[in-house]
This record gives structure tokens, C-alpha cells and sequence, in this order.
């Protein structure tokens, strides 16, 4: 898996990424934003994405 430097160049390089993070609630995808230095592979997106997702159900 590529690994970017951050969220923003993941987004940037990578299709499938900006269409997972598009389809995200605005709650998750602000979740995302704030820890974006963290997030730089599609597998650390979905897993926290799904984190997040899980904590507020």
C-alpha cells in the first residue's frame, strides 16, 4: 500500500481514497481533517473512519 505524507496528499494521489472520504458524514470526515498529519495509507483512512463511526452509533 502507498503511504503519502499526509491525509491531503493521500486525497491528491489517490482516487479511491477521495471517493471513501467524500462518501464519510460530515461528523467523520471533520473527525479525519483534525487528525490528518496521522492518515497517510487508504487502510489508516478506513480504519479510522470506521473508529470514528463506531464511537458516535
Amino acid at each position: 500500500m502507498k503511504k503519502f505524507d499526509d491525509l491531503n496528499g493521500l486525497l491528491s494521489g489517490s482516487d479511491t481514497a477521495k471517493m471513501f472520504f467524500a462518501s464519510l458524514p460530515d461528523y467523520v470526515q471533520g473527525a479525519v481533517m483534525r487528525n490528518s498529519s496521522r492518515i497517510d495509507t487508504e487502510d489508516e483512512l478506513h480504519r479510522f473512519a470506521e473508529k470514528i463511526m463506531r464511537e458516535f452509533n
